[in-house]
């Protein structure tokens, strides 16, 4: 045995070329570049990756996230999103619901003014930190928000995750109301700062990736329109004895698995790279959340399949916060027994992976880390270009921006229908025996 160990820890080095014969007699009528593949605007990918694609010492990189200390038990919050009731019991019911049976946060999409004392009754928000996602917010939302939680003991957690400009941008494209109470980022960083300097682990401020990934923004925009959402929001900060401040960023992640852990690698590079440029004392709290984009109507169950591969992809890559929309996002509200299989989602993750017993699961890939150095040069190349024709603000304002967003959008959609993108049990090998779920619609109807 130990003969054919030190057999194999000492082989001489393969040669490609009998690789690429034998992959090319294997292929018949196709060639090996007919193996390489566009996976998004500008990143291409390749059947093989060996040494050669390495490029850096990877040990030390901020890429990998690595911690001094690593908590087995709970690497990463599982954050339960919790569909509105009117009633503020019924939804307080369903938050203790979610938290008594595995999760260990939450995340609500809406509350009425002057119903969080009741909504938030018994939860102990030191122990379990409750999340507001309402994108159609207001001012008098965001200050009812801060006199409840100026009410609690300084070791709360939680927020109010407002992305000031993706909220704006996303409502005047999908909501048919708009947004009549919009709020300035000047003025959603005066709330932001104001709480902030009270309690530690509370924010008001959470740069959305997931938005603009709905709105049609691919791998590397995503990134790139998360910086320059940080840049201007703090383009005045005051580096000398600055505290440290949390900033909070959400990605989106799919069933592209390894695309998914690059991203949220890059990403890291790309941030600690702005902070050092700016002498800014941050850290980096990343939430990965199931794209909507794969999630479909038709056969539901599918979805599940979907759902487990975006979030081995988000531990993988190391997130601190991971939400798995429910399968049933895109048809209603979720049945409790639905509820649950997301829930047991992260639990098998958390418990019987032992994904949490190692630093950088990734690390070391040279397909991983090639990826992730393409996606972080891609971004830093267009950051540096937006920001000199007016950064995120411009960007927003600009019809060619807009537009690009759009025909993102209506590609993604016509690729399904015309099959160019498979997608099982949406446009190809149907389910012959459904399964209907039945649901209840969602009660929020703000947007």
């Amino acid at each position: 045995m130990s003969k054919n160990i030190e057999k194999y820890l000492n082989a001489k080095k393969i040669d490609i070329s009998e690789w690429e014969k034998v992959a090319s007699a294997a292929l018949k009528d196709l060639s090996l570049k007919d193996l390489n593949k566009q996976i998004d605007k500008d990143l291409k990918i390749k059947p093989l990756y060996t040494s050669a694609d390495e490029e850096d010492d990877y040990s030390h990189s901020s890429r990998r996230g690595l911690k001094s200390d690593i908590n087995e038990f709970m690497p990463w919050y599982i954050c339960t999103t919790v569909d509105h009731h009117n009633d503020p019991k019924i939804l307080n019911g369903r938050i203790l619901g979610e938290l008594e049976r595995g999760s260990n946060s939450v995340e609500l999409s809406f509350f009425e003014i002057n119903t969080l004392d009741k909504i938030l009754n018994n939860v102990d928000l030191s122990i379990a930190p409750v999340f507001i996602r309402d994108i159609n917010y207001s001012k008098e939302k965001i200050l009812n928000y801060i006199d409840f939680i100026k009410n609690k003991n300084k070791d709360v957690m939680g927020g109010y995750e407002i992305d000031p400009f993706a909220s704006n941008f996303w409502l005047e494209e999908f909501s048919k109301n708009g947004n009549n109470n919009i709020i300035n980022y000047k003025e959603i960083r005066v709330f932001h700062d104001k709480i902030n300097s009270e309690f530690e682990n509370i924010n008001i401020v959470n740069f959305d990736g997931s938005l603009w990934n709905e709105l049609g923004a691919n791998t590397s925009e995503e990134i790139e329109l998360l910086a320059l959402s940080f840049l201007k929001f703090y383009e005045n900060h005051q580096s000398k004895n600055q505290n440290e401040k949390s900033i909070n960023i959400t990605l989106s992640t799919n069933t592209d698995f390894f695309t998914s852990i690059s991203k949220i690698r890059a990403l890291r590079i790309i941030f600690n790279n702005i902070f050092k440029y700016l002498d800014f004392n941050g850290k980096l709290n990343i939430t990965s959340r199931s794209s909507s984009n794969i999630l479909f109507e038709k056969d539901p169950w599918v979805n599940q399949l979907r759902i487990t591969t975006a979030a081995l992809a988000s531990a993988i890559g190391g997130s601190n916060k991971i939400i798995c929309n429910n399968i049933t996002h895109k048809l209603g509200q979720a049945p409790d027994f639905i509820k649950r299989l997301t829930r047991n989602t992260h639990i098998i993750l958390q418990e019987e992976s032992r994904i949490s017993r190692v630093q950088d699961p990734s690390g070391g890939s040279f397909y991983i880390e090639k990826l992730t150095n393409e996606i972080a040069r891609n971004v830093w190349k267009n950051i540096k270009e937006k920001e000199k024709n007016g950064g995120i603000l411009s960007l927003i304002k600009s019809k060619d921006f807009i537009n690009s967003l759009k025909n993102s959008r209506n590609e993604y959609k016509n690729n399904i229908l015309e099959k160019k993108l498979i997608k099982v049990g949406e446009n190809s090998y149907k389910d012959p025996d459904l399964n209907p779920i039945n649901v209840k619609p969602f009660e929020n109807s703000n947007i």
